[in-house]
């Protein structure tokens, strides 16, 4: 009876002991991801504020070192703000100026490193976006990446649309640099660089743009920045005839745009039509009446008709309206010389009277800075058209005397002409 009682007692303290052992042994209960990383937080945010005035040391000691340019030194300190937890609290600056001590210690690498290492902390700063693609300006595939970025952070910016299109050119990336500045002549119609690139990413891809501005055009001839572009391919191939068949239809749908207009007419000039160039001038002057290069331009197709009256008005209103840089003058200049040349036959003081005119005006526009008329006024010297004093008054008659030392033009060709010459 003792002996089974001893083997019952045996198994009890057995059965104990293994419960107690499977007990400490079971796994306890696991915490979730969420948790740990709380916990995780909870510990840096600790280290951080334990040790905020020893960085606070440390950023100090590396700016002084920045500013000795003693490079090393001021990377060992910025290194120990990051090492001792702070990264957080100083990323505005402590990556990028971490970045430019690597990069003036020849360690370009370190520095695109630091930079990634900052935009954990602020992936949405544009200058350190900005230097990640400056550091990695040797891999297009990150330069790329990081103007990517940008461009999503701020869309519609054409300035950051240049930069991540010529990129892609570079990287043969066509088809994407061809989207980006289709997207920039929306924003920017009138954008000429934006033009040629896009000319040079087609030629580049081996397609003629012509072909795909006259497709835009076709499908939508009410869209101005398809027919603008379509015209101007146009016009640089001398196809005048197709520009103004182009031209023409797109006003059909707007009517109040400048541009094309302008196009138009520079069109007709180039296909000898200067009567429809005019009129075509004249229609857009009734919409901006103090245009001056509109005035200068149906002034020179008159002169160059020999319809010198109408000249003459328009470069009058030309001369009158600002910007006051010569180029008013110069044209009102060539219409003078143009009369008294078409009504020279041998010199007398009436034809030496509008040269004068043209003289006055050439000299003039000289001083408002146009260098471009000096051939002129060499030639009206050279060859004594301009009145020199005393030695042409003698050739005067009544009819031409205003005043005392003041003359105007008579006669035939010249007798509308209402401007007089005052002789000193």
């Amino acid at each position: 009876m003792k002996k089974y009682q001893s083997h019952i007692a045996i198994f009890g303290i057995s059965f104990l002991l293994g419960v107690i052992f499977l007990t400490n042994c079971a796994p306890q209960e696991q915490m979730s991801p969420e948790e740990l990383a709380v916990i995780q937080r909870a510990k840096r945010d600790s280290i951080r504020k334990s040790n905020y005035n020893r960085c606070l040391f440390k950023m100090s000691n590396a700016d002084q070192y920045k500013i000795q340019e003693n490079w090393t030194a001021a990377i060992s300190n910025y290194k120990d703000v990051i090492v001792l937890g702070c990264a957080e609290d100083f990323a505005d600056i402590l990556f990028k100026d971490l970045a430019h001590c690597y990069y003036k210690n020849n360690q370009p690498d370190s520095a695109a490193w630091a930079i990634e290492e900052g935009l954990i902390y602020r992936p949405t700063d544009i200058h350190m976006l900005q230097l990640k693609a400056y550091y990695n300006r040797g891999d297009l595939k990150k330069s790329i990446e990081a103007w990517t970025q940008i461009n999503n952070l701020y869309p519609g910016n054409p300035e950051y649309m240049f930069e991540l299109a010529d990129l892609h050119f570079k990287a043969g990336n066509y088809d994407e640099q061809i989207n980006l500045l289709k997207e920039i002549l929306q924003i920017e119609p009138d954008n000429k660089k934006a033009e040629l690139s896009l000319i040079a990413a087609y030629e580049a891809k081996g397609v003629d743009p012509i072909e795909l501005y006259a497709k835009n055009f076709e499908s939508d001839k009410s869209n101005a920045q398809y027919a603008y572009q379509y015209a101007k391919r146009l016009m640089n191939n001398r196809n005048y005839e197709k520009a103004i068949s182009v031209l023409e239809d797109a006003l059909k749908y707007n009517a109040t745009n400048k541009e094309l207009t302008q196009m138009l007419a520079e069109a007709y000039v180039n296909m000898g039509q200067r009567q429809k160039a005019v009129q075509t001038y004249e229609d857009l002057l009734k919409r901006y009446p103090n245009d001056q290069e509109i005035l200068i331009k149906i002034s020179s197709l008159y002169r160059e008709m020999g319809e010198y009256p109408k000249a003459l008005e328009y470069a009058n209103k030309a001369v009158e309206i600002p910007p006051h840089n010569g180029r008013a003058l110069a044209e009102r200049g060539e219409v003078y010389l143009a009369i008294a040349q078409a009504n020279t036959v041998i010199l007398n003081l009436n034809d030496k009277l509008v040269y004068h005119m043209a003289y006055e005006d050439f000299k003039e526009a000289l001083a408002q800075g146009n260098t471009a008329v000096r051939p002129k006024i060499d030639f009206l010297e050279k060859n004594k058209l301009i009145i020199t004093g005393q030695s042409d008054y003698f050739l005067a008659t009544d009819a031409n005397k205003v005043g005392p030392n003041e003359f105007r033009p008579v006669g035939e060709g010249y007798s509308w002409i209402t401007r007089t010459v005052k002789i000193q």
